[in-house]
């Protein structure tokens, strides 16, 4: 399927990003009932009221996707990236007809992911802290919903629609500024660099669950980089929508996969 790009001017920015901000926050506000167990389980915490410390642990990714849409709502155009979402509120454009093509490879690159990254799960667990099974959160209904919302979403707007499409526009205009668009090389790095960051920004919420070790560092940024080179090229060959298809279908999986090794296993 042909990549749709964005003419050379870009989308009305305040349009764009208003509507991506709302995507965005309702993946935070899904994020809510995780973070009340999480904290509920911490020892030690502040004296402060509950709903504070709730609000301030929201305070840190809305920050971060304020900063990060202002940049790749202004870059992804201009790189080429595209987003249906942005393409209607800008140009009137019909979002399922065109996200109606891309819904086979959003899925099966969903399915891949949730199959792939297991697996390769399974080859650490020798070597991983007994306590980060056990401290884990199951995945319930509740976990599935938040991390398909904050994941398939907002962490998409995050990674892809904010480090990589600025990461692309920078290759772009230091190594190719004769080009009309960034090549594939300025486009297969960019990939690469933001799922390895993509890896790097879980680690903070693993230290929760288990000391952070050697191995430990590895596995969680191995498997966090996998599911983004994967949702970064869907973000690069086909939309923004597509990778936030892939990433909440693999949340999908393997939520179906961890309930029937519970059944069978």
């Amino acid at each position: 399927m042909e990549h749709n790009h964005e003419n050379k001017k870009g989308p009305a920015f305040g349009k764009s990003y208003l509507i991506l901000f709302a995507a965005g926050l309702a993946g935070i506000i899904a994020l809510v009932p995780i973070s009340v167990k999480q904290l509920q389980n911490l020892p030690g915490l502040p004296v402060m009221p509950f709903g504070m410390l709730i609000v301030l642990s929201m305070l840190q990714p809305l920050i971060l996707l304020v900063i990060a849409l202002a940049f790749g709502t202004w870059m992804a155009p201009r790189a080429g990236l595209t987003s249906l979402l942005m393409n209607r509120a800008t140009r009137g454009e019909p979002i399922w007809s065109r996200l109606r093509p891309q819904l086979t490879a959003a899925i099966l690159a969903g399915i891949v992911a949730a199959v792939l990254l297991p697996l390769l799960d399974a080859l650490f667990q020798p070597w991983l802290p007994a306590s980060l099974s056990q401290e884990a959160p199951p995945r319930d209904l509740v976990f599935t919903v938040s991390a398909m919302l904050y994941g398939g979403i907002t962490e998409e707007l995050l990674l892809r629609w904010g480090m990589m499409s600025v990461l692309a526009w920078v290759g772009w205009r230091l190594f190719q500024r004769h080009e009309e668009r960034p090549g594939r090389s300025v486009m297969v790095i960019a990939i690469l660099i933001s799922a390895v960051l993509f890896g790097i920004g879980h680690l903070g919420a693993v230290a929760v669950l288990a000391p952070l070790t050697p191995v430990l560092i590895l596995r969680t940024i191995l498997l966090n980089a996998v599911g983004g080179i994967i949702f970064g090229w869907l973000f690069w060959k086909r939309s923004l929508e597509a990778a936030m298809i892939a990433h909440a279908t693999a949340h999908v999986v393997m939520t179906l996969i961890a309930q029937i090794l519970i059944l069978f296993v």
